[in-house]
């Protein structure tokens, strides 16, 4: 449909999970962003800071693949009366001040510097969103 359509409207592709507030990464898209099989989901949104690491924590650059985690001022406290998920999913920032939400999403940072979404680290379902 985005691609019938692109010339006349504007497009956006928005990332986020519940636990960052819903948007952390946005793109306006392009015609040439639809031509792969992989869209990009944008960059980090203000006061959002996105972090691809290895398994390790460390910081993974441009092309290789990783876990997102996000971090900001819009991310959630955590889960109400689950602090075993909680401990699990938010973590000290190891770069900087606050927390950081581990999404289990495989990402990548593109040349340009925006996201492509590469699928899960796990068996979670995720249906339109």
């Amino acid at each position: 449909m985005a691609k019938k359509y692109i010339k006349d409207y504007d497009f956006y592709n928005e990332y986020g999970p519940t636990e960052a507030t819903v948007i952390s990464v946005s793109k306006k898209l392009k015609l040439e962003d639809l031509k792969g099989s992989n869209i990009s989901i944008g960059y980090p949104i203000a006061n959002t800071q996105a972090y691809v690491l290895d398994k390790d924590l460390k910081l993974l650059p441009k092309g290789v693949v990783g876990e997102l985690y996000i971090g900001g001022v819009g991310l959630s406290s955590g889960y109400i009366n689950n602090v075993t998920l909680t401990e699990e999913r938010f973590i000290a920032n190891p770069f900087g001040e606050g927390r950081l939400y581990k999404t289990g999403d495989i990402v990548r940072w593109l040349p340009e510097g925006d996201l492509e979404y590469l699928g899960r680290n796990d068996h979670q379902v995720k249906i339109r969103g």
